[in-house]
């Protein structure tokens, strides 16, 4: 189905067309885009020197009962260029970029009569359809060359005229328009904090927002729980200026902090508001709870919240690695122990769908759905679509011996398999002949990823660390760890390399060990683990993708901004 835009997506200048999908979380929050980028059309070799102009469509899906409905959104289009087998468009679009999504365009050609400037009653004369995040890690000097496809796409009713497109290709230059390359760091005490726990202290952690024109707030930053503490610190919290403030230093900026609860909804604990200049001026400031301030005539504040320094770095965004052949290495490990239950009972965790259909998100288990929704986005970026995927807690192909880091195709030299179908292959033979055991460690895994990391990561040349791969391991699990010791020590040798660690909590268990593991421990370089609990985001592949990969472009920065890395096509003057 295909349908014109809104225009308060739609910002149509006379050289360019910006369009601004804005993506939430669960709670509403709006998220900031990793960057913006400008994407520039060419056409070579269009087939009887037709009138051209391309209309550019952006999907939408909408998920109802697990099966999703594509609905493309028409964006704009170019001038026409009359007679012209090779048109170089001067129109350019501008697109906000988010790591987390799976931001499909389509560029349709058609050919103008003259007559009418409808997209509806022109002839069809072919398309190319790529995802931005495609068109970042494809790009070669910023530009990809694609064939167009001919057939007209199911759903768009254009007018039909056959047309030999066969050596007919589109040139889409894409490049990134906003410097998301400036980054602040804060360092950040809090004195004296409101007890807000009856058998402990608090649990305080703070949330920064920025004002938008509307006067709403947007979350913009959350930093980790501080637990049993009046007088917490954070060291190193990072965030790039145009999401911070939209390179705005008089924007207003709201800081709260709250007590985190398990159980429980957190507490409010106090709040400030000023722009960054204040902020920058003024470094400290009393945190203010209005309710308890007008119900005690002795109150003075909940805390104070003091900015113990704040520095500044300016060097690559995030985009420009992937733009610039920084690959993304893509690895699943997979818990098989017997706490899951058998595959052939009703209410196991691994229980075997013989009719799975991929496109209904609701008809998978919960193995499945989690691999679908994080690997379908995480495909993008990792350029030759090879996975690796292990299984753990098990004893695999009929082996009395109870592994931990086994490669599910059963070769320790190659273990990746084709794309996320191969992933759900051989997922879905494992359960066949494995014998589940005990216990759920992670440990072992994340030390032989980490080997392959060390290997293949980075490089130094010429005084400069290239930053040739990136890793992002997702380990899958149903409940409590055994290996707790051991997986910390591994996970604090591997914020020292460029890697992000991603667990998903399946079925109903006690996560409540996950928290250390996500938690920003003194003794580690960078926080590079993300937990995520299946359960909270089961109904919506795109949700579940979003809350769980959001952290990775943070992540990433991080890494490159203690390394001072670049990209391998680095160039002076970039």
């Amino acid at each position: 189905m295909t349908t014109e835009t809104e225009t308060t997506n739609v910002s149509t200048g006379p050289e360019t067309i910006e369009f601004n999908n804005k993506y939430s979380n669960v709670e509403g929050v709006t998220y900031s885009p990793n960057a913006k980028v400008e994407i520039k059309l060419t056409c070579e070799n269009l087939p009887n020197k037709p009138n051209a102009k391309i209309y550019v469509f952006f999907e939408e899906k909408v998920y109802t009962s697990g099966i999703p409905e594509s609905k493309w959104i028409l964006v704009g289009n170019t001038e026409t260029a009359n007679n012209c087998a090779n048109p170089n468009f001067a129109k350019s679009f501008i697109f906000e970029y988010y790591f987390q999504y799976i931001q499909n365009l389509r560029f349709v050609v058609l050919d103008m009569d003259g007559k009418n400037d409808g997209f509806l009653n022109n002839e069809f004369i072919g398309y190319v359809e790529k995802s931005i995040g495609e068109l970042m890690v494809n790009s070669k000097e910023n530009k990809c060359t694609y064939e167009i496809n001919s057939t007209i796409p199911y759903g768009m009713r254009f007018k039909e005229k056959k047309h030999n497109t066969k050596d007919a290709r589109m040139i889409i230059t894409i490049e990134e328009v906003i410097n998301t390359a400036v980054h602040a760091f804060f360092n950040i005490s809090c004195k004296d904090l409101d007890k807000k726990d009856i058998l402990g202290k608090s649990d305080p952690y703070f949330v920064i927002s920025k004002q938008l024109e509307n006067g709403t707030w947007s979350k913009v930053y959350t930093s980790k729980i501080r637990k049993n503490t009046l007088n917490p610190v954070w060291k190193n919290a990072s965030i790039d200026l145009v999401r911070l403030n939209s390179g705005n230093d008089e924007k207003l900026l709201k800081f709260e902090v709250y007590d985190w609860d398990k159980y429980t909804n957190p507490d409010f604990i106090g709040k400030f508001e000023a722009d960054f200049k204040t902020v920058q001026s003024q470094k400290t400031f009393e945190l203010i709870n209005e309710k308890k301030k007008e119900k005690k005539d002795d109150y003075k504040n909940s805390g104070i919240f003091t900015f113990e320094s704040i520095n500044f770095t300016e060097g690559f965004s995030f985009s420009t690695f992937p733009l610039h052949g920084t690959e993304i290495a893509v690895n699943f490990a997979i818990d098989f122990t017997s706490s899951n239950g058998t595959p052939r009972e009703e209410f196991s965790l691994h229980k075997i769908i013989d009719q799975a259909d991929l496109t209904n998100f609701n008809s998978l288990n919960q193995y499945q759905k989690a691999i679908t929704a994080i690997g379908k986005v995480l495909e993008t970026y990792d350029t030759n679509k090879k996975f690796g995927v292990y299984g753990y807690g098990a004893q695999f192909k009929g082996s009395e011996i109870m592994k931990f880091d086994y490669p599910l195709n059963g070769n320790e030299i190659e273990p990746n398999v084709d794309g996320i179908q191969g992933v759900l292959d051989i997922y879905y033979k494992t359960l066949e002949d494995v014998k589940l055991g005990f216990p759920t460690n992670f440990a072992p895994i994340i030390r032989k990823i980490c080997s392959k990391v060390k290997r293949n990561g980075c490089t130094k040349v010429d005084e400069e660390i290239v930053l040739n791969q990136y890793t992002i391991l997702t380990i899958i699990t149903d409940g409590e760890i055994n290996d707790m010791k051991e997986t910390m020590e591994e996970i604090q040798k591997a914020s020292e390399l460029p890697i992000s660690i991603i667990i998903v909590g399946v079925g109903d268990f006690d996560f409540s060990s996950m928290e250390r593991l996500d938690g920003d421990s003194s003794k580690r370089m960078r926080d590079i683990v993300q937990f995520i609990p299946l359960n909270k985001y089961i109904s919506n592949p795109e949700i579940l993708a979003s809350e769980t990969l959001a952290e990775i472009p943070r992540q990433f920065y991080e890494f490159i901004n203690i390394n001072k890395c670049v990209p391998p096509d680095f160039e002076e003057g970039m």
